[in-house]
């Protein structure tokens, strides 16, 4: 299998022929990519270029012997090389064929741990880590390293029987400090799903839900402390409703209509009881049914998740 790539329109070809789409196009297209439409596409343009020297740094670090890296992040990569890999590649061409589809990309590191293990990794230089997209990444290019079996890649063999670790080499593009991610494995099952979907031209829908690691601690311990408050609350206008009970009695009994604290900061006035005229919904309904329909006002309501707590058997919502 001969693979080349244009990098000037990021266009793979493969065997000659123009592969149908790429592995990033692909995840964009299925929505399990990150969305850069609302950045300022000169930062995008930018920020790519300055990736492309970063990236070809890590590349050489693994395919030129005895590589002295220039950037910071090439520097504590290798640092990172030297203390863990046994042997590796950076930027290795891949491609899958599937019914006269040629999806293409690039494993940016594919070697072998000192422990033996057998690794594919990711480099990234974004503010944020997006877990899930270059975990699809890592997973599809595993995949199609596995496909190839025998067969050379631009003329060397693999003989890839599959990773048992995949990671991401994230640099914080403000420090250029560099730390290593362990990502989750996508089933081959779930690939060959989106595989399937891209063929049939369907958008591929996600088994469940996937949340980033710290995300979800956030949203927990957020979701805590949240709970904790609202039961103090709870406890605090209960015995707020009944010191004012206690104090309605004392206006209705000496006659005062209102009241102010010493420092002046609370004032409370004396409200007589009034009858109230209210609208019974249900009734109406059952009663009047055209009228109540006719009086129906349509309000959007934003998306918003249910958030329930269990604790044994009773649910907080």
């Amino acid at each position: 299998m001969q693979i080349e790539l244009e990098e000037k329109t990021h266009t793979y070809s493969v065997n000659g022929n123009i592969a149908s789409i790429s592995v990033t196009e692909l995840l964009a297209k299925h929505g399990l990519a990150p969305n850069y439409n609302g950045v300022n596409k000169t930062l995008l343009k930018e920020s790519a270029d300055k990736g492309k020297k970063v990236h070809k740094d890590l590349e050489n670090i693994l395919n030129v012997a005895e590589y002295e890296p220039e950037t910071e992040q090439g520097k504590h990569f290798k640092e990172w090389v030297n203390k863990n890999l046994d042997c590796g590649i950076g930027e290795q061409k891949l491609a899958y064929e599937y019914e006269g589809m040629i999806i293409a990309g690039t494993a940016d590191v594919m070697g072998i741990l000192k422990d033996g293990t057998f690794f594919v990794g990711d480099h990234k230089n974004t503010l944020k880590f997006h877990r899930e997209y270059v975990s699809w990444q890592v997973s599809l290019l595993d995949y199609f390293a596995k496909k190839l079996g025998a067969e050379k890649v631009n003329g060397k063999l693999l003989k890839w029987k599959g990773a048992s670790k995949f990671m991401c080499f994230h640099y914080d593009p403000n420090t250029f400090e560099m730390k290593v991610y362990d990502l989750d494995r996508i089933d081959d099952s779930e690939i060959e799903k989106l595989v399937q979907c891209e063929y049939k031209n369907e958008i591929y829908q996600r088994p469940l839900l996937v949340i980033d690691n710290e995300l979800q601690v956030q949203f927990l311990e957020a979701e805590r402390v949240l709970k904790q408050i609202e039961n103090e609350k709870n406890q605090a206008e209960q015995r707020a409703k009944l010191l004012r009970e206690q104090l309605c009695v004392l206006f209705k009994e000496q006659g005062i209509k209102s009241w102010e604290s010493p420092n002046k900061e609370v004032k409370v006035t004396f409200i007589d009881a009034i009858d109230k005229i209210t609208v019974d919904s249900k009734r109406l309904k059952e009663k009047y049914p055209k009228i109540y329909e006719d009086c129906n006002k349509l309000t959007k309501v934003k998306e918003s998740v249910r958030v329930t707590i269990r604790k044994g058997d009773e649910e907080d919502e």
